[in-house]
């Protein structure tokens, strides 16, 4: 049975454990106090919703906790429960240790720990060369990414992307009134591609002969996992290999108020079905910015905050400047260089006062969006000698730990938060578990931003090339330029290539524009077979295509550019 966190008044949606009265393996009697909660106006005893034996303890002391969550799983028999007769309870080591109660598993080639775009990868390879492997996985199929973010924004940003059909269809003598929106429909649409997903990845696990397990993975040794299921049995897995794909949540900034004002993670904003008349995004990162890209279009009022002197740290300057101006044409109020100090709420309203630059600022909204980045989940790896590093799980090239029989893959590593890095992470642990001697390479990651217009990159930034000291030299060709933009309708946006004048080595290409994040491949490539300019030059891109701009960008690095 699992016990659950209770909803304490109707307005109570989190809270903190505190205390854990009970350990693991503890007989407990109905309506014992377990453990104690804080909220922000109250402390809350969770009871034992019956006798029986304490299997697991989920959620650790200083852990936030939503209403509903699992805080423990309770074994518990029929007999138990009838309080008028009189009849001993197992010790723990007879529950624990029990065939009722606990199993084990034959030995695998591996077992992954996480079903998101990393773990149910890296299964899919072991099961492919040969291997025998078991995923683990606590709720659905796919991750964060499926269910919580990537697949969702996306369909989210094409909703958002028809409403503008009208702004541009009169110039080609199509008209179109202006739109109305059914959010409820497209949050609906939303859940039917989440599922079609979903069973598209199961059905290739069953494929392929991955046994696949709903419930919590606990390492417990180098080649020992203890899962706990949801119906509260435990099954002891022994591995030679074991795969952490634990992945990462959202990072809740120390802002005084801030959880008082009961804010909006990514989760929380892709599970509403109506939308907010305004909204506060604290963050303008990738997801910061998507987000703004989605709400906009659809009415919202939107203000971006960011502390950095620019969005998009860290991204190409230009690329970021160019997104800033479509945002703000789409009604995107920004306040770059900006610290949030203070939250209130008040009447159904949240006023946060803002230290922008040499002044202060107050923005009233109706609800607010954190998008300050995520954490990797690590609770539970120091008890078993992981080491840490820049906030994850510290892994060498081949994605090892500081245990052999261990590998991490995806957000849990603290190295880049992407699905498709978690992909071939996934990808080099899987092959290395099976004997193969694969390296992971860092340096040719492309990085997609999925606003109107999109944003790709690949590569250098002109910043770190400087910081780099290297001799090189800019090429740049505007879409406006561009035969297939123009008859698209969308030519915003450029391609910039970043070339090392001595070799003519490409070292980073920036794509702003529709379509930036299928263009930017090609990039990838060139940079992986360390191509020169005059190599993509020689080669014959199709016309009219969008593919052309890195060509035109490319002639232009060497001051040969044709069409600039």
């Amino acid at each position: 049975m699992d016990i659950i966190v209770p909803k304490a008044g109707l307005t109570m949606t989190e809270a903190t454990v505190t205390t854990w009265l009970v350990a693991e393996g503890e007989k407990v009697k109905k309506n014992d106090t377990i453990a104690e909660l804080m909220t922000e106006k109250m402390t809350i005893e969770v009871e034992a919703p019956e006798s029986g034996v304490i299997v697991s303890i989920i959620k650790q002391e200083g852990e936030e906790v939503l209403v509903g969550e699992t805080l423990a799983t309770l074994h518990t028999t029929h007999s138990y429960r009838d309080e008028k007769e009189n009849i001993a309870l197992p010790s723990a080591n007879e529950v624990l240790k029990s065939p009722s109660n606990e199993t084990a598993s034959p030995g695998y080639d591996a077992a992954v720990i996480g079903g998101g775009p990393g773990g149910y990868l890296a299964a899919l390879r072991i099961a492919q060369l040969g291997g025998k492997v078991v995923l683990i996985e606590r709720n659905e199929l796919g991750g964060v990414c499926l269910n919580a973010g990537c697949i969702p924004t996306k369909t989210l940003l094409k909703g958002a992307e028809l409403t503008k059909i009208h702004t541009f269809s009169s110039e080609f003598g199509v008209y179109y009134p202006p739109p109305t929106i059914d959010f409820a429909k497209l949050m609906k649409k939303k859940e039917t591609l989440i599922q079609q997903l979903q069973k598209g990845i199961s059905h290739l696990l069953k494929k392929d002969k991955v046994t696949v397990i709903n419930g919590v993975g606990e390492i417990v040794s180098p080649n020992k996992v203890k899962v706990t299921k949801s119906n509260g049995e435990i099954e002891t897995i022994t591995s030679k290999n074991i795969i952490l794909a634990t992945g990462s949540e959202a990072h809740i900034p120390n802002i005084p108020g801030l959880k008082n004002a009961k804010p909006w993670a990514s989760k929380e904003a892709l599970s509403m079905t109506e939308l907010p008349e305004s909204i506060a995004i604290i963050g303008a990162g990738a997801i910061g910015c998507e987000f703004a890209g989605i709400y906009a279009p659809f009415g919202v009022k939107v203000v971006l905050i960011e502390s950095e002197n620019e969005i998009l740290p860290g991204a190409d300057l230009d690329v970021a400047q160019f997104l800033k101006k479509s945002l703000k044409k789409d009604g995107v109020e920004i306040l770059t260089s900006s610290q949030v100090k203070e939250i209130k709420e008040e009447n159904g309203e949240k006023t946060l006062y803002i230290e922008h630059k040499d002044h202060y600022k107050e923005i009233v909204v109706k609800e607010i969006l954190v998008a300050t980045g995520r954490k990797a989940r690590l609770e539970k790896l120091k008890a078993i000698g992981l080491e840490e590093e820049n906030g994850g799980v510290m892994v060498d090239e081949s994605l090892r730990t500081s245990i052999p029989s261990i590998f991490a893959i995806g957000d849990i590593t603290g190295k880049e938060n992407l699905a498709h890095v978690a992909s071939a992470q996934g990808m080099v642990a899987a092959e290395n578990c099976m004997g193969y001697q694969k390296r992971m390479n860092y340096e040719l990651i492309p990085r997609c931003i999925y606003t109107s217009p999109e944003i790709a990159s690949v590569g250098l930034t002109e910043k770190e090339a400087n910081t780099k000291n290297l001799d090189y030299q800019i090429g740049k060709y505007y879409f406006n330029g561009n035969g297939r933009a123009l008859t698209n309708g969308k030519a915003e946006g450029f391609v910039k290539v970043v070339r090392d004048k001595k070799y003519n080595q490409i070292l980073g290409i920036h794509i702003v524009g529709t379509n930036a994040s299928e263009l930017i491949s090609e990039g990838v490539l060139a940079i992986n077979l360390e191509a020169t300019t005059e190599e993509i030059a020689a080669t014959i891109h199709p016309h009219p295509t969008l593919s052309e701009g890195l060509l035109e960008a490319a002639l232009a690095s060497m001051g040969k550019g044709i069409h600039v």
